[in-house]
């Protein structure tokens, strides 16, 4: 597939929804700035706003996060010489997808309704720009659902059903460094998609309940996101260190042999081998190397902070 059928296929659709979403709220006047006249007419506006461009921001999300993802299972497969677990993998994944789906949405529209029956917006009376609101905030609940939820297993997947089989034989385990960049792509994902909350905030004051579940919201990802990539790079620094005591071992058996006068090509050959593979392990990092995508990871990181400071501070 080239880039321009790349381009249609992963962004055309989300792209068309927000456009769509945009339009009819504005037709229907939640977004007409001539209407917010109160606190009530801001809170529309802003939902009006922000809720189109975070379902849109997510459906991308979890399109580059499922083209990552198979391309990451793919290239680990090669390189670890089990390419023909391939099908295998996805099918599991697809099977996920599809639970995860229909938890998504049976959490999206019981979220919905829990709201519209506190908030009393089930009347048949209401303006045609509540009622177009309620209706975006299925999508809006179910992708925000899928998108932790696809983010999360994806990672813990990859850690349980590649990393684990593989790690411990030879010296594959630095072939996971490859997973433990779709774990940070997909933190990097989730922390810009915390960054358009402050929309939600545009014009009124920020309620102290919502910093609150935005903090643990992002503890959770964090935690969530992060747990299998620390436990695969704790894993490849295990074995890393044990291949080095190995290599290190047989060096000082060669040694040995050559003092006590067992000196030939074939001794000289795995001396050779050996040093270069002990200096191969010794310069390995298992830290992704990256430098574009940790700049990537600390700016967003920081952006998120950030933007409801400034939020914070705007809408005094």
């Amino acid at each position: 597939m080239n880039n321009k059928n790349v381009l249609i296929h992963v962004w055309l659709p989300p792209l068309l929804f927000v456009i769509v979403c945009l339009s009819l709220n504005y037709l229907a006047g939640s977004l007409d700035l001539a209407y917010v006249v109160d606190e009530r007419s801001q809170r529309d506006f802003n939902a009006a706003l922000g809720m189109p461009l975070i379902i849109g921001y997510l459906w991308l999300a979890i399109r580059i996060m499922h083209r990552r993802a198979g391309r990451r299972i793919a290239d680990f497969l090669v390189s670890v010489r089990r390419v023909d677990e391939y099908p295998q993998h996805i099918k599991k994944l697809e099977k996920k997808l599809i639970t995860q789906v229909v938890i998504a949405s049976a959490l999206a529209i019981s979220i919905t309704m829990i709201y519209l029956t506190t908030e009393g917006l089930l009347a048949l009376d209401l303006k045609p720009a509540i009622i177009l609101l309620n209706a975006i905030a299925v999508p809006f609940w179910f992708f925000l659902f899928l998108f932790i939820m696809q983010s999360a297993s994806f990672t813990r997947y990859m850690y349980r059903h590649l990393v684990l089989p593989s790690i411990t034989r030879e010296t594959n385990f630095s072939h996971c460094k490859a997973l433990c960049d779709l774990g940070l792509s997909n933190v990097s994902l989730a922390l810009m998609m915390l960054m358009l909350v402050p929309i939600f905030w545009l014009g009124k004051p920020i309620p102290v309940i919502d910093l609150l579940i935005l903090m643990v919201m992002v503890v959770f990802m964090l935690a969530l996101l992060f747990l299998p990539v620390l436990k695969t790079l704790w894993l490849m620094r295990t074995y890393r260190a044990k291949n080095i005591a190995s290599i290190e071992t047989a060096i000082e058996a060669i040694l040995v042999k050559r003092r006590s006068g067992l000196n030939n090509e074939r001794t000289a050959a795995q001396l050779y081998r050996l040093n270069q593979q002990l200096e191969d392990m010794r310069q390995f990092s298992c830290w992704p190397r990256d430098i574009m995508q940790n700049i990537k990871i600390f700016i967003v990181s920081a952006g998120v902070p950030t933007s409801w400071l400034l939020m914070a501070w705007f809408v005094k």
